[in-house]
């Protein structure tokens, strides 16, 4: 129990205060997932031994050599998340929809020369994470989020009242501006807040998180006497991360200790960025029915810049009202995210249908946080982060699975792809999901349209106060509709 108390602090730290980047940063960007296009999806995004399909080449850069005409197309997709959040015994719902595109690209295929049979040339957009949630939580507590402002002006004998705004902008400052910490009478560098003796507080919890990670690719590959394809890329994967979070606190209607009826603090973070990496891969047919492939994905390297800010806002219960703000801040790093190393195999039924298994491993303790030089050096060096990096997380396996069958000029697919935990097993929480998805087509000579449906499901620990160990249960289930028109030319 201790080891998912400190798990579960580590996580909450990085929320409270917003400018502290650490492992579990490193953790969401570079855990992806792989969407792209409809038929992609339907299938689990399990294409590594299959190819000719634009989402493919994110897995394994080596199906675009799998492509015997030329290619264009595009796919809007509508994201729905949908959570249910125990706490205290209350269960709240909430959900978000989110429009975006998952896959847009184009592959030019030419006659080859020698055993060449052909080579191609594609560049586009391919979908890699969706960090689209809202999550409330509702419960009462004895133990106010207010003690670890007082804790934290009280220290080292205490604190003057003028140093609290240059010490402590983006914590202590916010309470003592709106009235909700204050010194005691008894001593001017103590102080107390106005929930110390309050009983039955309303907690209420809501995130929202918005934004994705994506790829924009350029690869080349060739068809080597209809028996290897070849193929490499040079990915630029690109970061957009919105966190938004209203902790409220209210005290009970018969609550005389207090002249306080509420405070509310709202924590925004925005993390924007963009990297870099390349990928290499091959297809080799061992029969006209069995094909293998293997892929391998460099580390990206990411630089990221976080915006954040938190606001502070007191409600007295004569109808007074207080709010202050921080100041804007902002900061940059450097991120360098695991390798990756991916086996394929199909097997193809003649011109009956298809089955594809991808088994990926990818080593989340070898990502890295680094400070970000390029404006000087800022004496930071993430060595704790980095080690809880090493500490906290481990090698992952993860495995898609998906199969299409051909009824022409249609076409019927499903898949089933999992994430494994890639949090260490010396914690007793697991972070693994489960999507299953299908799908149909209509494949004619020169377009095609496809349509795909999956539902991932997954647990997630909501933090509700850090400091107090205080925590919700949280169940969500995201719901992916996709759709693609290309053609072939």
């Amino acid at each position: 129990m201790k080891k998912i108390t400190i798990l579960i602090l580590s996580v909450v730290f990085s929320i409270q205060f917003l400018s502290a980047q650490n492992e579990f940063d490193a953790l969401r960007y570079s855990n992806l997932e792989f969407y792209g296009d409809a038929r992609f999806n339907a299938m689990g995004g399990s294409f590594g031994a299959l190819g000719a399909n634009m989402s493919s080449i994110s897995v394994n850069p080596s199906g675009i050599g799998v492509y015997q005409s030329s290619d264009f197309s595009f796919t809007p997709a509508f994201h729905y998340n949908y959570t249910d959040t125990k706490l205290d015994g209350n269960n709240l719902s909430d959900g978000k929809l989110n429009f975006h595109f998952s896959n847009i690209g184009i592959v030019g295929n030419f006659g080859g020369g020698g055993n060449w049979e052909s080579v191609s040339f594609g560049m586009g957009y391919n979908r890699t994470s969706n960090f689209n949630t809202s999550i409330s939580a509702k419960g009462t507590t004895d133990n106010t989020m207010l003690n670890k402002y007082n804790n934290e002006l009280n220290v080292n004998g205490g604190t003057y009242d003028g140093d609290i705004e240059s010490l402590f902008p983006y914590s202590s400052n916010l309470a003592y501006q709106t009235y909700l910490v204050n010194p005691t009478l008894a001593d001017s560098l103590q102080y107390d807040n106005v929930f110390q003796n309050s009983k039955n507080i309303t907690q209420t919890t809501n995130y929202e998180t918005r934004g994705g990670s994506g790829e924009i690719f350029f690869s080349f590959g060739g068809n080597y006497n209809d028996k290897w394809y070849l193929g490499a890329s040079m990915g630029i994967p690109t970061v957009r991360y919105i966190y938004d979070r209203n902790y409220t606190e209210k005290s009970a209607l018969d609550d005389t200790l207090t002249d306080v009826k509420s405070f509310t603090i709202h924590d925004n973070v925005k993390t924007t960025g963009a990297g870099f990496n390349f990928k290499l891969g091959m297809i080799y047919k061992v029969t006209d029915w069995v094909r293998l492939g293997v892929a391998f994905h460099t580390p990206t390297i990411y630089g990221l810049t976080d915006d954040y800010q938190t606001t502070m806002k007191s409600e007295m219960k004569d109808g007074s009202t207080y709010d202050n703000s921080s100041p804007y801040g902002n900061y940059s790093y450097l991120l360098t995210t695991p390798y990756r190393f991916i086996s394929s195999i199909a097997f193809v039924i003649g011109e009956h249908g298809v089955i594809n298994a991808d088994y990926e491993m990818v080593d989340y303790s070898t990502a890295r946080l680094k400070s970000d030089n390029s404006q000087g050096y800022d004496g930071y060096d993430f060595s704790t982060e980095n080690q809880n990096i090493r500490n906290n997380f481990e090698l992952t396996q993860n495995v898609r699975v998906g199969t299409e069958w051909r009824l022409d000029p249609f076409r019927l697919r499903a898949g089933y792809r999992y994430q494994g935990n890639p949090i260490s097993s010396n914690f007793n929480t697991n972070q693994q999901a489960s999507t299953y998805s299908l799908g149909f087509g209509i494949k004619e000579e020169g377009y095609y349209f496809d349509v795909a449906y999956a539902l991932k499901m997954y647990n997630n620990q909501t933090v509700i106060v850090a400091e107090n160990n205080d925590f919700a249960t949280s169940e969500l289930k995201d719901y992916y509709i996709t759709f693609t028109l290309g053609f072939r030319f």
